[in-house]
């Protein structure tokens, strides 16, 4: 047996014995892959054996991990500790970043390398992988005053490691309008467009040794126009631009005869000098390529109390400079004439009635023009009447009229009055004026009148008064309804016919009660307004409106309802206020067929033999408003209501037999 000091002695002598130790091995970041001498024992912290056959033996134990350098540590027998940690460092890349055209401040994701402008720069930069394997990038930056920004992406990948960044000039979109539009537009030289035109990254250049933007030259120029140069800048990124065009201008004096008449331009009135002359300054662009120049039209009109001028056109042109124009106007043969009536409104879901104001037009002759006799005017009232309907009795001697007091729905009010029509005794009065007495009409036999009123409430219901005036009032119809337009018929069993409007509904009805019964018929299928019976006791006229146009035709139908017959049937033309002759073998109407000297249509009485119903007849052409007529019993006249020479009052007209 051998001794121990010996058996030292001989490994001593052979260059030593092997020597075995345990030695755990760690890693920073910890789950580094852990190799030995190229072998994988594991991950992170592994505790491992390592033999040492001698003191020349080396363990090459190596840690290494995606993003990270791998770190290798030479492990002998003389290494005494029980722990070996290899702490790793990141991955590392050397990067080149060259700035064009000037230095600038160049950032590493948002953090200045250097406060100074440079041109350039080298950087030693870190780079690591994050759980899902992506390596970490770096934007780079460089920013100058003057320059857009220049950016760049550097990546662990990329294999060059030299960065240009590249300064551009500042850049923004430019409108440039021109009062006028159509012009040609260059920037420095370059045709751009007409205007208004659009310039897109239209580039600004900056002087980094006066620190400031250099101008772009804009130059327009128009068939017609003197060129107009100017300058644009960066303007602090303004983008929209309005440049003016000069075109050849003139003050311009109008005179009208008579004196002081009213200039408009677009419809804006012209200012004046002290001596009424209208002026205005002009300006005459080009209106094509040929170069011919604008021109202006001016409407003269004049307007007084006491008379009115028709509006006159002028036409004003360039004209070689010319500045004093002349303008005679023509006197308007009509005048404005005030109408108050009445209408019926919806309110709160129901129909009430309320005044209405107009301003109508009136001519000032009351002839009818040559060759035509003149119409006669059967009363003189005070300035300023408003009569509303009129009637005329069987017997051709009494007018039914009705005139209208009031400015507000509170103070609204009228009376019935009469007249004889052969001129005597004056207007007699028959109702007392504190309610709204509306639309009378005569009983066949000329012994009663009915009208429509609201004496018993805001509602208008149907009354009936003796003709004579004979005490006593009666009440026809009643209920939540309002009744209008009443009309008799000579049936021994008496039939009452009117229009009514119910709050449910929004058009007109035509009602018919037997009187002395509280029963009423609803005779129309589609609605109706003025129900007027025949003489005859067979069939009613009434007007109707349009849906489409908004204009009334005139029907007729039976007096038991059904299918109306569309008399007029002219949708664009409005007709209206129809009443029978005495034997029901005609009507007699208004249309607003007729103009003026204006072009503006004014309101005629009209005749239509029923027995050729596409000839009917024009009685009055005036050019004022003629409505509300009335048969003469005789059947060769009418008279109507009429605002000839601006006042309201009734006339009578003759149409003849009709034979």
């Amino acid at each position: 047996m051998i001794r121990p000091v010996l058996m030292s002695f001989l490994c001593l002598l052979s260059f030593g014995c092997a020597t075995t130790r345990t030695i755990t091995v760690s890693t920073k970041p910890a789950d580094a892959v852990i190799r030995v001498d190229g072998t994988e024992i594991g991950k992170g912290s592994v505790r491992q054996q390592f033999t040492f056959e001698n003191d020349k033996t080396v363990r090459r134990v190596t840690a290494s991990k995606v993003g990270f350098k791998d770190q290798t540590f030479n492990l002998t027998r003389e290494y005494d500790k029980e722990t070996l940690v290899i702490d790793l460092k990141p991955q590392t890349k050397r990067i080149n970043i060259s700035v064009n055209p000037v230095p600038a401040v160049v950032s590493i994701n948002g953090k200045p390398v250097n406060p100074e402008p440079q041109a350039a720069v080298s950087q030693e930069l870190e780079f690591t992988v994050d759980p899902t394997g992506k390596w970490n990038s770096y934007v780079i930056t460089a920013e100058r005053q003057g320059f857009l920004p220049a950016t760049a992406v550097v990546k662990f990948e990329d294999r060059d490691p030299v960065y240009v960044l590249q300064l551009e000039s500042m850049k923004k979109d430019i409108v440039i309008n021109t009062i006028p539009t159509g012009a040609d537009v260059f920037v420095d030289g370059e045709l751009i467009g007409k205007s208004p035109v659009r310039g897109s990254d239209v580039a600004f250049a900056y002087d980094t040794a006066k620190e400031q933007f250099l101008p772009r030259k804009v130059k327009l120029a128009k068939s017609g126009y003197e060129p107009s140069e100017s300058e644009i800048n960066w303007d602090d990124g303004k983008t929209d631009y309005t440049m003016n065009l000069m075109a050849k201008q003139k003050l311009v004096r109008i005179v009208s005869d008579p004196p002081g008449a009213t200039v408009l331009l677009d419809g804006k009135e012209l200012p004046k000098e002290p001596n009424g002359i209208s002026t205005t300054k002009l300006e005459f662009p080009p209106t094509n390529d040929k170069g011919e120049l604008r021109t202006y039209k001016f409407v003269a009109s004049k307007k007084t109390d006491q008379s009115e001028w028709y509006p006159q056109e002028v036409i004003i042109g360039w004209d070689n400079g010319q500045a004093d124009y002349s303008v005679n106007l023509r006197e308007i043969k009509t005048m404005s004439a005030n109408l108050l009536s009445w209408e019926m409104v919806r309110a709160d879901g129901g129909w009430e009635i309320a005044p209405k104001f107009k301003q109508t037009i009136a001519a000032k002759d009351t002839s009818e023009g040559s060759g035509k006799e003149p119409p006669l005017l059967m009363t003189q009232m005070p300035k300023g009447t408003m009569i509303d309907t009129l009637t005329m009795s069987p017997d051709g001697k009494t007018i039914l009229y009705t005139v209208l007091y009031g400015r507000d729905r509170d103070d609204f009010r009228s009376q019935i009055y009469t007249i004889k029509t052969d001129g005597t005794g004056g207007a007699a009065v028959l109702t007392d004026g504190k309610s709204l007495d509306l639309m009378p009409s005569f009983s066949p036999d000329g012994k009663n009148i009915v009208f429509s009123s609201d004496r018993a409430g805001k509602r208008l219901s149907i009354w009936r008064i003796d003709a004579s005036g004979a005490p006593g009032i009666v009440n026809l119809t009643s209920g939540e309804s309002n009744d209008l337009w009443p009309s008799l018929d000579s049936d021994p069993k008496q039939r009452l016919f009117y229009q009514s409007l119910i709050d449910r509904r929004a058009d007109p009805r035509i009602f018919m009660i037997q009187l002395g019964t509280s029963f009423r018929t609803d005779l129309s299928q589609a609605g109706g307004m003025q129900p007027r019976i025949s003489p005859r006791n067979d069939g009613i006229i009434f007007c109707a409106i349009n849906e489409k146009s908004g204009k009334r035709d005139i029907f007729r139908m039976s007096d038991k309802g059904g299918l109306p017959q569309n008399l007029t049937n002219t949708p664009d033309v409005d007709e209206y206020d129809a009443v029978w002759n005495r034997d029901g073998s005609r009507i007699a109407f208004v249309c607003d067929r007729g103009v003026d000297e204006e072009k503006r249509p004014h309101a005629d009485v009209w005749v239509l033999d029923l027995s050729k119903p596409d000839q009917p007849t024009q009685v009055t052409s005036n050019a004022s408003q003629d409505d509300c007529p009335a048969w003469d019993p005789a059947g060769d006249a009418v008279y109507f209501r009429s605002n000839r020479s601006g006042d309201w009052g009734i006339w009578k007209v003759g149409v003849g037999s009709g034979e």
